[in-house]
Formats: C-alpha cells, sequence, structure tokens
C-alpha cells in the first residue's frame, strides 16, 4: 500500500504520561529516561481534546479513538474527555489500563460512552506481576477488573507483552485464564522502544516462539482477522482466541492506519518516527501536516527511544 492511497483512521491519544506501575519495559525506576521530564507531566486537558478533534474531524474519518497513557485512568477528567469523543459521533471509543483503578469506574467509563477495554496483563503470578510492574499489587484484583468489564457488556481484550526470562513460561497460563472466560488475548514482541531500547536483544521473544509453545498444548488455527488490526489472530480447537502482535519479526506497518497524539496536543504519524507537529487552526495547514504525518510512516518498524507511554502507542 502506497503512502497515497494510506489514510489515518484510528486516533491513539495519551492523556498523559504518568503512570501507577513502573513497568520494566517501559518506565524501570534505574533507568534514565523520558519520565524525569517536566515536559511531558501533564495531562491532555478536556479543551484542548475536543479543539483538536474539531480541527481533525473535517479532514480524517476517524472510526475509533483509543485512549492510552501512562495510565488513563489517572486523569482526573477522564470522564468528560470519553465524553468529549463520543460527542464528535465517534462510535469506537477504547481505552487501555493496567487496571489498577477504583472499583466501578468500568460502569461510569461504559456510561460515558467508552466501548472496549484493553487491559495489559503480563502475568498470572503474583511474584511475576510484581516484578514486571514494580508495584506490590494484588494480581488477583487486576483480574477481578477485568471480569467486572466483561460483566457489564464492554469489549475486553487482555495485551500481554512476552519477555525472555520474565513471563515467557507464563503464556499458556494466560492464555488458559482469558480463553475460559471468552476474552480474546493479544501477546505482543516486546518492542524496541524506550528504556530497554539498547538491551531490546536480550529480552526479545518472538511470535514464532510463543507460537510454539502454545502448539504444545493446544491445536490452533487462524481466526478471521481485520485487514487493518495489527493483529495475527488464532483460534484454538476449546474456542480460545489469541492473537500475535509481531511488529518486529511478522510487521504489519504498510497498512497502520493510526495517528497519535501526546498528552500535549501533538501528532505523531509513525511510533518509529520521534517528529511531532502541532495542530495548526486553518483548514488548509490541517491538512498539510496531516501529509507531513503521513510522510513520517516507516515500511518497517525500527523502534525508538522515545517511551511509547509519550505518543498513544
Amino acid at each position: 500500500m502506497s503512502l497515497d492511497t494510506r489514510k489515518f483512521e484510528v486516533l491513539r491519544i495519551s492523556i498523559l504520561s504518568l503512570c501507577n506501575f513502573a513497568c520494566v519495559y517501559c518506565a524501570p525506576k534505574e533507568k534514565d529516561n523520558l519520565s524525569s521530564s517536566n515536559a511531558y507531566k501533564q495531562f491532555l486537558s478536556p479543551s484542548l481534546l475536543d479543539q483538536n478533534l474539531k480541527q481533525l474531524i473535517p479532514h480524517i474519518q476517524i472510526k475509533e479513538v483509543h485512549l492510552t497513557g501512562g495510565e488513563p485512568t489517572l486523569h482526573q477528567n477522564l470522564i468528560q474527555l470519553i465524553q468529549i469523543v463520543k460527542q464528535h459521533s465517534i462510535d469506537e471509543i477504547a481505552i487501555t489500563s493496567n487496571g489498577n483503578f477504583e472499583s466501578g469506574l468500568v460502569t461510569k467509563m461504559k456510561e460515558a460512552g467508552l466501548t472496549r477495554m484493553n487491559f495489559s496483563l503480563d502475568s498470572m503470578s503474583q511474584s511475576g506481576f510484581q516484578k514486571l510492574s514494580d508495584r506490590n499489587k494484588p494480581v488477583s484484583q487486576i483480574l477481578e477488573q477485568i471480569s467486572e468489564a466483561k460483566s457489564i457488556g464492554l469489549e475486553v481484550k487482555i495485551n500481554s507483552t512476552i519477555l525472555r526470562g520474565f513471563n515467557d513460561s507464563e503464556i499458556l497460563d494466560l492464555l488458559e485464564w482469558s480463553g475460559k472466560r471468552s476474552i480474546p488475548i493479544r501477546f505482543l514482541e516486546f518492542m524496541k522502544m524506550g528504556p530497554l531500547h539498547k538491551e531490546h536483544p536480550m529480552y526479545f521473544y518472538s511470535a514464532e516462539e510463543i507460537r510454539n509453545q502454545i502448539s504444545k498444548k493446544y491445536q490452533f488455527l487462524k481466526h478471521p482477522t481485520a485487514s487493518d488490526s495489527t493483529a495475527e489472530y488464532y483460534i484454538t480447537d476449546e474456542g480460545y482466541i489469541f492473537g500475535l502482535i509481531a511488529n518486529h519479526t511478522e510487521p504489519f506497518c504498510e497498512g497502520c492506519n493510526r495517528l497519535r497524539m501526546d498528552s500535549r496536543g501533538r501528532i505523531y504519524g509513525c511510533l518509529s518516527d520521534e517528529t511531532s507537529f502541532e495542530i495548526p487552526n486553518s483548514y488548509e495547514d490541517v491538512q498539510s501536516t496531516l501529509h507531513q504525518a503521513m510522510l513520517t510512516k516507516k515500511k518497517k518498524f525500527t523502534g525508538s527511544e522515545l517511551s511509547m507511554k509519550f505518543i498513544g502507542g
């Protein structure tokens, strides 16, 4: 697919860069990373979100807005942000969360217009969870939040980033837990981004290795997958659905339709390019800016030292 025929359809917004976890692949405490920069310690305001959507919508047919972070449930105006997106007649409104938030929040988000929740869950064991998140929180509470979101009718998915030596031994446990609850789980190759950019080869665990491990216990076939999906989906004989997001070994960059926005309201065309753009006021300038953002898209994922939490990864 050429750049001339591609278009932005999904807007991923990092509404804040702060997080209540310090996951090893995103913000380990011992790393000197951009989380210490005051330039990123801010929250996207409802007024700026509204303004930017008004500027973008005449140029982009946005079929989904995905709120990310950092941990988006820490945003004090989260419900208002969801309501603003809904007011712009965007049908699909999703959020990615680590699940460490107050009970009942999922109901409030659904009432505001949320349609889907993606939960980041990298370990089923308490020891593994603590090692990966660097937090002494009961993993059982996270599992309860996932179950609650499913029970009230939200579309729910689980994302598990697999790191060699950390949680590669838990793939089958994660698949079984989610599969028994009819929740699709997506296993992500550890992306060469953020504070472990240089150490990436040490922890990388490929999609093929994940597939091979699953095949030792389960028989599975390919499952229908949307053409613009970042994951390749499979279904086991038991009906367990899992996806593989393989940015490195099975890249999908040429079909990427994502536009990203950070908490300052600046937009990015590609995860592998730190170039950002301010959304201008005039109609013509917005069109030109979006074209420039599209030109930053790469044909192959190369990664970046910028942590994904800053740009709605």
